[in-house]
Order: structure tokens, then sequence, then C-alpha cells
């Protein structure tokens, strides 16, 4: 199935995005986006999971998975899908269940759909990493099935948990994020605060305080808590301006305060996250080959 990026933008494109058998597809689209996106799928014969409880409420979730095999005409068995995504109370009413067990009757639904083509809206908001492992896990299962996955997320950090190469969709259209790692150390330890952009004030902010920093669109952003500041600068240029405060270059788009990472994590054989220490739980796309550089300069710190 395609989908017309024009449909998503607005603007005249005859750029596409293809969803093929057997294939997944993560691409970042902005928040205010999104919308347009989700309304381009319309009657376009594909099954859309967006977070939202779209189930018959005076059911608990066994019945309802029943109902759901049955309606699909599903070989999978409904004991098999309730000890795989661990629920451990199947006689739940689908009324009281909370965000992390609705998305685990999404995952089930789109093991039981009969549509080809699946979509997921940002499925790793507000979630947790059992979830997450659970995702990946119906993703390879949707894989063998022969059906398509598009995982469509706001947050670009988001998209690289779903997979390693990723897309974006900007009102310029549809474009690759690049992954490579091409980075030149330059190190200049001699600061101990930088300089980032509030609005149209320039302030000062304690490096130490940084989290992490990301690369999107031709702009630097800086993460320090619930905030995020433009800096006037290339990602590589302050990759070299904070190499020795132990920050480090974990992917083409992303440097991390290492003193601010909680754990890695493995989601699947060629997707990790650095997970940081923050309420949010950050998660920051870790490229592959960095995996085991990372980790010593975490033991050395």
């Amino acid at each position: 199935m395609d989908i017309e990026i024009q449909k998503i933008t607005g603007r005249p494109s005859e750029q596409r995005l293809k969803m093929t058998d057997s294939e997944s597809l993560a691409v970042q689209i902005p928040y205010e986006l999104l919308e347009s996106f989700s309304g381009s799928l319309h009657n376009a014969g594909v099954h859309v999971f967006s977070g939202e409880p779209m189930y018959y409420k005076r059911l608990n979730l066994k019945v309802h998975i029943e109902y759901l095999r049955k309606w699909y005409n599903s070989p999978l068995k409904t004991a098999d899908l309730i000890q795989q995504f661990n629920i451990s109370d199947a006689s739940t009413s689908l009324s009281k269940l909370n965000r992390t067990e609705i998305q685990k009757l999404d995952y089930i639904h789109a093991l039981l759909s009969g549509n080809k083509d699946i979509v997921f809206i940002d499925p790793f908001l507000n979630t947790v990493n059992d979830n997450i492992h659970l995702f990946h896990k119906m993703k390879k299962q949707l894989m063998n099935q022969g059906k398509s996955l598009l995982v469509a997320a706001s947050r670009l950090e988001d998209a690289f948990i779903a997979q390693p190469d990723v897309m974006k969709i900007n009102e310029q259209g549809l474009h690759i994020v690049e992954t490579t790692d091409n980075a030149d150390d330059d190190p200049d330890g001699s600061v101990s605060k930088i300089k980032v952009k509030a609005h149209d004030k320039t302030i000062f902010v304690t490096i130490e305080d940084i989290e992490y920093l990301e690369s999107q669109d031709g702009k630097v952003y800086l993460n320090l808590g619930a905030e995020k500041f433009v800096m006037e600068s290339t990602l590589q240029s302050a990759e070299s301006q904070l190499t020795q405060h132990g920050f480090y270059r974990c992917h083409r788009s992303y440097v991390v305060n290492l003193h601010k990472v909680k754990e890695i994590i493995t989601w699947s054989k060629n997707t990790y996250s650095v997970i940081i220490d923050n309420p949010e739980k950050s998660k920051i796309p870790l490229s592959r080959a960095k995996f085991n550089e990372i980790q010593e300069k975490l033991v050395k710190l």
C-alpha cells in the first residue's frame, strides 16, 4: 500500500510511503502532522492503532480476545496469547484496563487482525520497557505473517526504538534519517557553561545539567529536564566542545551526557537505546557500532 505524502503535508509532492508485505517502517512525523497522517489512512484498508480504547468494555480480556480470534478466523490460540503478553488476570473487565494493558490488547489485536497493513501511532509514549519488548516480539510475528508494519512516532528517539533505519516527514516531504557515525573528535574542555537560545534570549546552561543533545531538521537541540533549547552550533561542534565533560556521540543524531545514563537496553538484535536518568526515562537511540564502546566509557566514569 502507498501513502501519498502530499495528503500529510498539504503540499504538492509525488513522494509516496510504500508499505510492503513482511517489511516494517519507522517514520518520525511532527505532532502537528500526525492528525493529517491518520486521516490519510481512512478507507485505505489499514488497521490503525493509536492507543485509544476501541473495545467492548462490558467484556473481560479473555472473552474479548476469543471474540477477536473468531472474528478474524485466526489460528492463534487465546491461551497462548494471554501467556505471551504476560496478562496476569484475563478476567479483568476492559473498562478497568490501564494504558499498559490496553497496549498489550492492541498488540494481540494486530496479530489477530485480517488486515495486511498495520499502523501504530506513537506506541512508545508513556509506555513501560516490558511493553516495548513485547512490541518487538509482536513485530517479528507480524513479519512472519507476511504483514506490513508502519510505526509513526512524533519523537525521533521513539522512531529509533522501533528499528535502526528511520525516515521522517516534514513540510518539505519524506526524508531518510542518516545514521552513519562519522564525526571527528576535537575535544575542548575549557568551559563550564554553554550558550543556548530561549525564545529571543540567549541564556547560559551549566554543562553538567545537560541530559542529551539531538540534531533535527538542521538544528541542534539541548535537552535539560523537561526543557528543550536551540543551540547555535552543529552537533559535531557541540560534541567537540563537550567531549571532555563526559559527553558521547552514541548516534549520528544524538550526543548523551554519560553521567546521566541510567542503563542500556537491547530491544532486538540491531536496536538499542540509552536510558536517561530523568522522570521521563528518555530513550535515546544507540548505534550498533557504539554498543560496546559506550559501555567501556561508562565503566571508566
